[in-house]
């Protein structure tokens, strides 16, 4: 059976600016936020290298390698969205309480395919359960190099100062990320 559907109003339903997006992500402590395009985040497989061999967490946890989206993952992924926010947060152990929140506020805005990347490996679990399963699979975010995004050089593509020659997943790295649409 189908049903006529065109004397159904649609509600219309405000699609938030991007400035009501950026001042919502800085009401929540930012020290910046900007919408911007996801072609403009940079990717590579050679980040993988730095969480395999530097990161104590590679394999350990589920936000993690080789758990995570790998860069050429995230670049099949980054076809369904087109714009994302970009956030610093003063620390990088805020990034995921600000993400998090934003995530749920944009799908709360009718963003339903919102998600957050955190800026350090998940730290929910004294000890991860990756033997089993994710006790907080509603809180637990890989991280943007996780996916292998090449935070520097993104930051650097958005007109941010470049941050490089820092270390992937560190306290150093205070940035965040919100895919909303």
């Amino acid at each position: 059976m189908v049903t006529d559907l065109r004397h159904f109003k649609k509600s219309p339903k405000h699609e938030p600016t991007n400035k009501e997006l950026v001042e919502e992500a800085v009401s929540l402590g930012c020290v910046k936020a900007k919408v911007i395009l996801t072609k403009t985040i940079s990717l590579g497989r050679w980040v993988k290298l730095q969480c395999q061999y530097g990161c104590p967490f590679f394999g350990m946890r589920f936000t993690c390698p080789p758990c995570s989206p790998n860069a050429d993952e995230m670049s099949e992924i980054l076809l369904d969205y087109q714009k994302a926010i970009l956030i610093q947060a003063p620390q990088a152990k805020q990034v995921q309480g600000i993400v998090l929140t934003l995530e749920e506020r944009y799908k709360n805005k009718g963003f339903h395919k919102a998600f957050a990347l955190c800026a350090t490996p998940c730290d929910l679990c004294e000890t991860c359960t990756i033997e089993t399963r994710c006790q907080h699979p509603d809180k637990a975010r890989p991280t943007l190099q996780a996916c292998g995004i090449d935070v520097p050089q993104t930051t650097f593509n958005n007109g941010w100062e470049s941050n490089g020659g820092q270390t992937p997943c560190s306290e150093s790295r205070p940035f965040g990320m919100v895919l909303i649409h």
